[in-house]
């Protein structure tokens, strides 16, 4: 914290800091080739490593402290949030088994161009048909989170 600093300052300059170091690890792009893997995963690695101990420390640890100072599991405080945490990967590794079906194993953008066109055909255009909404990249999702889907 800043001494003598308001607060709405002090979370400009932590925007601004934090948006620096993305920017930062961002620009690590143009630096490293393309064919350096070895960078790449160790890239992943580590990210995977931060987020792992976000989760923890910002999630895990304080959910597990809050169902300890609630009393009703007593020494088994941990099993509501070890529920969850194993429910969360359960979810992750079924999605990761189901894209592929879904064929999302193509490239990203082309599989989105390709599975969530024909849903965005206007179907009873005189004319032919229409993209709804063709300039717009969120009237995909929209129109895939249920405006076309008939409800």
């Amino acid at each position: 914290m800043l001494q003598g600093h308001s607060s709405v300052l002090q979370a400009l300059l932590g925007t601004f800091f934090t948006w620096g170091l993305t920017a930062a690890g961002a620009a690590l792009v143009f630096v490293f080739s393309s064919g350096q893997r070895r960078i790449l995963d160790g890239s992943l690695g580590f990210a995977a490593g931060v987020m792992l101990a976000a989760s923890y420390w910002s999630l895990l640890a304080p959910a597990v402290e809050m169902a300890t100072s609630s009393g009703g599991f007593g020494a088994f405080a941990f099993f509501p949030v070890a529920i969850g945490f194993t429910l969360g990967a359960a979810f992750v590794y079924l999605a990761d088994l189901l894209m592929p079906h879904l064929g999302a194993a193509e490239d990203a953008p082309t599989a989105l161009a390709l599975n969530f066109a024909p849903a965005l055909m206007k179907k009873s255009d005189a004319e032919g048909p229409g993209l709804l909404f063709p300039e717009s990249e969120l009237s995909i999702r929209i129109g895939r989170a249920g405006l076309l889907s008939g409800k």
